[in-house]
């Protein structure tokens, strides 16, 4: 398709820069355009960052623009299409650095225009954002999408993007739809540019993935990306290689891309099958837990024997982080603790399955994740287990009891891990030798 960019247009003998709306007359969509109209978008030049903001709404043949002061220029997204883009990117860096907490998350290549004195513009984001819900997702995929991860990653992850664009001519995780565009950016393994595209210099490859988040290192900063889009241009962001060399890199790139295809079509049939698989596989697998646990019970002496209350109340919740469910079924009698019990048997089944599948499991535990600082997780990677464990023994009661609180964290495929807030009152009683949980009240 023909890709819908701003350009210049007369508007009563004016020129002026036109964005285009589209055909029809949505009045709510308009009315939300005209509320956003004085928010603001970028110049950033020599003389400083000035703010550029639209003028309002014009019908021309049929079709209708939102339109601002013009000043001669090329959008990104053409300059993208010619390839001689380098200069161009360094001078995106160096205006996104210089906006500083102005800059925008995001980046769309119809809404950056290079001028020609030296200046770069950035069209609204609020007013762009808004226009993308009535674009074409064509239009969407190849400025939006394709260059901007679904979680925000922020302007240098854009940059990679581009720049993976010029070299490979191709956006990395590009696809045919945006969802599963969007899959592939949280999902898929790439092969390093110096193996794909083996004549590629090592040093642009390696800031490319990481930028990317597929490499290494740390995303460059601005600053950084400045500083290498401008020596790339010097040096060229190709090397010298002989011919047997580069088909050897390429033949390994195709053989490391398509182990990556296959790992990312187990977890593709993982997503959609997760449920059936896992109710399957947890209603034969937890019979068989469930019946040696029970047996086992039976045959030997409780763990816990010679423990007392309150590390017997302690060892029942913390191994829920191990998913350690005949530990806990040591601490109890009865159907005392069998929710969170099953829940552990559950999660337990539902690793085991992913390994099966991706070759770890996609569940953490919740222990250890909140000691490392609680790191952002991309579903579908989870947390199971109990964080934020509060032992209080309560007075004046017939036996051991103790007042319970903890936050219980429990992984979903599609939602990501969900916390609760949980406060439980747990009643002990000695049972063959041992102390043993016989109620919970919560």
């Amino acid at each position: 398709m023909s890709l819908q960019l701003p350009a210049r247009r007369l508007r009563d003998g004016r020129p002026v820069l036109a964005i285009p709306v589209g055909t029809g007359r949505n009045e709510i969509f308009l009315a939300k355009l005209r509320g956003l109209r004085a928010s603001p978008g970028f110049r950033v030049g020599a003389d400083g960052v000035s703010e550029r903001r639209l003028e309002g709404f014009y019908q021309d043949e049929g079709r209708l623009y939102l339109y601002g002061p013009w000043e001669p220029g090329v959008c990104l997204e053409e300059v993208l299409q010619q390839g001689e883009a380098l200069p161009y990117l360094r001078r995106l860096a160096r205006a996104l650095a210089a906006l500083g907490d102005r800059r925008p998350e995001e980046l769309s290549t119809d809404a950056v225009r290079f001028l020609e004195d030296g200046s770069v513009e950035l069209l609204s984001p609020q007013v762009m954002r808004q226009l993308r819900a009535i674009q074409p997702e064509e239009h969407r995929l190849r400025t939006f999408e394709a260059l901007n991860h679904p979680d925000s990653r922020g302007p240098s992850y854009c940059l990679a993007a581009m720049l993976y664009r010029l070299v490979a001519g191709e956006y990395p995780f590009a696809a045919a739809g945006i969802e599963e565009t969007r899959r592939r950016a949280r999902g898929l393994r790439l092969a390093p540019l110096s193996l794909s595209r083996p004549r590629v210099r090592e040093e642009v490859s390696a800031a490319v993935m990481d930028g990317l988040g597929r490499g290494r290192g740390s995303p460059p900063t601005l600053e950084r990306w400045a500083a290498l889009l401008e020596l790339w241009e010097a040096e060229g962001l190709f090397r010298e290689l002989p011919e047997r060399e580069a088909r050897t890199l390429a033949a390994r790139a195709g053989r490391e891309q398509e182990q990556a295809a296959r790992a990312y079509r187990r977890r593709a049939f993982w997503r959609r099958h997760w449920r059936t698989t896992l109710i399957v596989a947890a209603i034969v697998a937890a019979a068989g837990i469930l019946s040696a646990t029970v047996l086992g019970n039976l045959l030997r002496p409780r763990s816990t024997r010679g423990l007392s209350p309150r590390v017997v109340v302690e060892s029942f919740y913390r191994s829920a982080n191990t998913l350690d469910h005949e530990r806990m079924q040591d601490c109890v009698t009865g159907r005392a603790g069998r929710q969170l019990i099953n829940q552990v048997i559950h999660v337990y089944v539902m690793s085991r399955v992913q390994q099966g599948y991706e070759g770890r499991s996609l569940v953490s535990s919740a222990e250890e994740w909140d000691r490392a600082g609680r790191p952002q997780l991309h579903p579908p990677e989870g947390v199971f287990g109990i964080t934020d464990l509060s032992v209080q023994e309560l007075e004046d009661q017939a036996g051991p009891a103790f007042q319970v609180s903890y936050r219980l964290w429990t992984p979903d495929p599609e939602q990501g891990t969900v916390p609760r807030e949980a406060r439980e009152r747990v009643y002990l009683r000695r049972e063959g030798g041992a102390w043993v949980i016989h109620r919970i009240e919560g």
